[in-house]
């Protein structure tokens, strides 16, 4: 097996010599730029939703910034009916530090996405400048594909989780802040509504992958050492 590190992986390709049909080499090459094209597709799909999951959770934060504001002014001058000691129970801080925990992970999912997108202009320059066949050439393509696979296929398994935990949390805070609601305005949350909301959110840990595709970034990061 390869190794995941960029670095071994290097050493490993320059004592490969390929002695097969040149043909295969171009067809090689052009299967690497497809999966480096789906790779591409793949993160920038991840980049979206969490552009987008980020500009929702500052409007609801921001909402519910104000709302508290509101609530905490008519409270102090009596022109309610609830003050904002009925708002600030454990539901709703649990909802409020949902969405932040959300926004801070959907910044990361964004920010920290890196491509290798396909040879650069240094790799063309010194390909021009050795002036080699065109199978050795191809051969070089090839290799210098294979690390670029090898480094998105990474960054892909590391964001994947990001995203994933940063929609998690979304309906996390969402539930919360609707049992925070519930005991503000009418009643505590009786055991039977907040039971099923608990196992709900359990549920769609389980169901959303989360823990199998945090387990794949750990071992992908330990591959990396």
């Amino acid at each position: 097996m390869s190794s995941r590190d960029p670095d071994k992986l290097r050493a490993e390709l320059k004592s490969v010599d390929f002695g097969g049909d040149p043909k295969l080499l171009s067809e090689l090459r052009s299967e690497a730029r497809e999966t480096v094209d789906v790779q591409k597709e793949t993160l920038a799909d991840i980049d979206t939703k969490a552009s987008r999951i980020l500009r929702l959770n500052v409007l609801l934060i921001g909402v519910i910034v104000s709302a508290l504001s509101i609530t905490t002014r008519n409270g102090d001058s009596g022109t309610t009916w609830f003050g904002v000691d009925s708002l600030a129970n454990v539901y709703t801080t649990l909802g409020i530090g949902s969405l932040v925990l959300s926004t801070a992970l959907a910044a990361t999912t964004y920010t920290a996405s890196e491509l290798d997108v396909g040879v650069n202009s240094d790799n063309l320059t010194t390909l021009l400048r050795a002036d080699l066949p065109t199978q050795e050439a191809q051969e070089l393509l090839v290799k210098n594909y294979i690390v670029r696979i090898n480094f998105n296929r990474s960054t892909n398994i590391r964001n994947i989780p990001l995203i994933t935990s940063t929609v998690v949390f979304v309906v996390f805070g969402i539930v919360f802040l609707s049992l925070g609601a519930f005991e503000a305005f009418l009643r505590p949350v009786p055991w039977w509504l907040s039971l099923p909301s608990f196992l709900l959110l359990f549920g769609l840990i389980w169901v959303s992958g989360l823990i199998k595709q945090t387990r794949r970034a750990i071992e992908d990061l330990r591959e990396w050492r």
